[in-house]
């Protein structure tokens, strides 16, 4: 009778443990997907404004970075994006097809979201 109730016990861990697991592959590619969306945004900000400013929490000045020197965090951000949209890519095992679709549709979404956010600013 006790092994017959250990084994039970040891059933009941493993199954939840199973449905852990897939609750946290659900939030791992919930956050990568968060993370090429703001990614792309922070992109996109980064055009539409022709730079981006900084504040200091302990003076009231900011500083604006134009866009020539902004190109860097632009790029850092596309970087950022790029990988986690190839990420979501891998796991989902796209083929060729869908990597060139995704690709373009990354390309114009980003396009579209700039001008939006020209418009809208």
């Amino acid at each position: 009778m006790q092994n017959l109730s250990e084994s039970f016990g040891w059933f009941l861990l493993i199954r939840l443990q199973e449905e852990q697991s897939a609750i946290m592959r659900q939030a791992q590619i919930a956050s990568v997907i968060a993370l090429a969306l703001l990614g792309m945004v922070g992109m996109c900000l980064i055009f539409a404004e022709q730079g981006f400013t900084t504040s200091s929490k302990r003076t009231n000045w900011s500083v604006f970075v134009p866009l020539p020197q902004a190109y860097i965090m632009a790029g850092i951000m596309f970087a950022l994006s790029s990988i986690a949209v190839l990420w979501l890519l891998q796991e989902a095992k796209a083929n060729l097809l869908g990597y060139a679709v995704t690709i373009a549709a990354y390309i114009l979404a980003s396009i579209f979201l700039t001008e939006l956010l020209i418009k809208w600013l």
